[in-house]
């Protein structure tokens, strides 16, 4: 590499392409904060979505600057305005702007350094929050709640993106994941990607794109710094109202027509999921959805009149769901059509090893094989049956069908399993890892529990011919987040090449060994062409992210009425009873309630803590 190449590598020139139309004062202030970043190597693109005379007129004033000036005949919208800044880019790292932000002068620096650093075999975005300030007085008491809501929701999505460990994953993040403004990522897999859906125009362009990005295997890497201010000068009832009932036709596009059936559109599944109050409410919503509109202008002007907080909070439960639902039927969407696009939520069990266990450690993940044949018992007398990976994977899944699945690949399920699972037609999927395959469990070892045998390739393969199907469980078993790119890159795209040399056929899930997972090995593991992976985190999965599935675990704790509630709930009996009432405790309607259930709430959860201590107990004292 030439010195004026290496320079160029770690100096790499930043495209910062801004957005504009009819908001010429605030697009000065925009353009005045650009050219005062520190960082030199900055191309300005400025896209004017729609014939502006005052915009051609502030050309004029930057004609001395070095800002590349593009036109659109019309108004496309800003997904449109956005994808054409990017082509006209020859920048290799590109950053979207507004019209309507102040950047502080390291914002670009910070973008850069954050594309630097993540390395040639990390695929990442950038993305950073704002500061949210009014460019007029807010006025009525619903704008200034709204605007304070605004804040709130920013701090919320700080914690969210900030996020590391499990946390970082899963349906939290993945309703909240945007990619737009203050976002950058590298030209190249932006292009790759296919730019924003122009279809957006309305609403939601970030959190599709941004979603869409998080699922293909960018990493996403926030930057909590605010470096950057936005200058709100939209009268936020209106532009809310706007909002959620775009949203609510656009989900129906989202479901429909691109079948994106996720953590943002699922939404539009509440009239059918979630818990029974829910159900009943969004039902009810849907019914009334178009006349409730002047009930919500009645709202909005008794609180702006009286200045009431409780009126506000009416306003709030209520306008939202019924701008989504009523955007939602004004895109032809019926009850009907969701119903037959919502399919049962999918359980998947993880199990590890059949055999009896010596330790409390062990019990925590062994089931000795008299209790896993009770249990299959009731899994026989309840009518379930055992799916197959591809019928899980297409989600079109009976839902008396439940994925069973097995880590580590003991060889006791050659001597306990395969046997039972040919009398009852069971099947399986058992996570292997590649490099320990016909040795012993050195991870469990290490940590001072006895070595086991696990199953040798021979084993396998004549499982295989009975139907039962295998996925990586990485080369040897360690903790991901804890490893270098270079060597979860190893673990997790060598294991896969492994495996299907020793099966014949393709590899496409995965489980993450001690459910370790966080954004960057997400992003590895998708990279990687895997189309399912499964975490340690316990419950059923409805439009969540493949390859963060969730699995309610079973070991020697299990009781049977626990074990039938994982079936049906994903979680044993007392831990689902609390997550009800959690539940409860935010969507009730009064204050009262809410405290009601939180009492309820903090009951479960003590006497569900007393329960595991009498039932540790009284396992110490047979074993004795």
């Amino acid at each position: 590499m030439t010195e004026e190449s290496a320079q160029s590598a770690n100096t790499p020139l930043c495209s910062v392409i801004v957005t504009t139309w009819r908001r010429p004062v605030l697009l000065q202030e925009t353009l005045r904060s650009l050219l005062r970043q520190s960082y030199q190597s900055v191309e300005i693109i400025v896209v004017c979505d729609g014939e502006d005379a005052d915009v051609r007129s502030i050309a004029r004033c930057f004609e001395t600057q070095s800002i590349r000036w593009i036109y659109h005949s019309v108004n496309c919208g800003l997904p449109a305005a956005r994808n054409t800044g990017a082509r006209e880019a020859t920048g290799d790292i590109v950053l979207f702007l507004d019209d309507d932000v102040v950047a502080d002068r390291e914002l670009v620096s910070v973008h850069v350094q954050h594309h630097l650093s993540a390395g040639s075999l990390r695929h990442v975005a950038a993305t950073a929050l704002f500061a949210e300030e009014r460019e007029t007085p807010v006025g009525s008491i619903i704008n200034v709640r709204l605007h304070e809501a605004m804040k709130a929701l920013l701090r919320d999505r700080s914690t969210a993106l900030g996020a590391k460990g499990l946390e970082s994953i899963g349906e939290r993040f993945d309703e909240i994941v945007c990619f737009g403004l203050n976002c950058s990522i590298r030209r190249k897999l932006f292009l790759e990607s296919g730019g924003f859906d122009e279809h957006f125009r309305d609403s939601d362009e970030e959190m599709e794109m941004g979603l869409r990005l998080h699922h293909s295997g960018i990493e996403f890497i926030f930057e909590p710094r605010i470096l950057l201010t936005h200058r709100n000068s939209k009268d936020l009832s209106v532009y809310f109202r706007r909002c959620w009932s775009a949203s609510g036709a656009l989900d129906s596009y989202r479901v429909f027509e691109l079948r994106q059936e996720n953590a943002q559109t699922s939404h539009l599944a509440s009239i059918f999921t979630g818990c029974f109050l829910k159900r009943m409410t969004s039902r009810l919503l849907w019914k009334i959805s178009g006349p409730s509109r002047s009930l919500i202008d009645s709202l909005e002007q008794a609180a702006n009149r009286t200045r009431s907080p409780f009126l506000f909070s009416v306003w709030a439960r209520v306008a939202r769901p019924i701008e989504y639902l009523n955007g939602a039927k004004s895109s032809s969407c019926t009850l009907d059509q969701l119903k037959q696009v919502i399919q049962p939520a999918k359980c998947a069990l993880m199990l590890h090893s059949i055999h009896e266990p010596e330790s409390e450690s062990e019990a925590s993940y062994y089931v000795s094989p008299g209790r896993f044949h009770r249990l299959m018992r009731w899994f026989d007398a309840s009518g379930r049956k055992t799916a197959r990976l591809s019928e899980y994977a297409k989600g079109a899944l009976d839902p008396n069908h439940v994925l069973l699945t097995f880590d580590d690949g003991y060889d006791d399920l050659y001597q306990k399993l395969l046997p039972l699972a040919l009398e009852k037609g069971y099947t399986a999927v058992i996570y292997l890892v590649a490099d320990r395959i016909g040795s012993s469990n050195m991870w469990d070892q290490q940590k001072g529990l006895r070595a086991r045998k696990l199953l040798t390739a021979e084993q396998i393969r004549e499982m295989q011919k009975y139907g039962f199907e295998f996925g990586s469980h990485t080369l040897s078993h360690p903790f991901l987040p804890d490893l270098s790119d270079a060597e979860l890159q190893r673990e997790v795209v060598d294991s896969k090449h492994r495996l299907e040399d020793i099966l014949g056929t393709e590899v496409s899930s995965f489980a993450y060994p001690y459910g370790g997972v966080d954004r960057r090995v997400r992003a590895a593991v998708a990279r990687g062409g895997y189309k399912l992976a499964f975490t340690a985190m316990p419950g059923l999965n409805f439009w969540n992210d493949p390859l963060c599935q969730r699995r309610a675990e079973v070991n020697e704790h299990t009781t049977s009425l626990d074990f039938l509630c994982l079936m049906r709930h994903g979680q044993p009996v007392v831990p689902w009873i609390s997550t009800r009432f959690s539940a409860l405790e935010t969507s009730l309607p009064t204050s009262g309630l809410r405290r009601a259930a939180g009492i309820m709430h903090r009951v479960s959860r003590a006497t569900y803590h007393a329960f595991n201590r009498t039932g540790e107990k009284s396992r110490t004292a047979d074993r004795d």
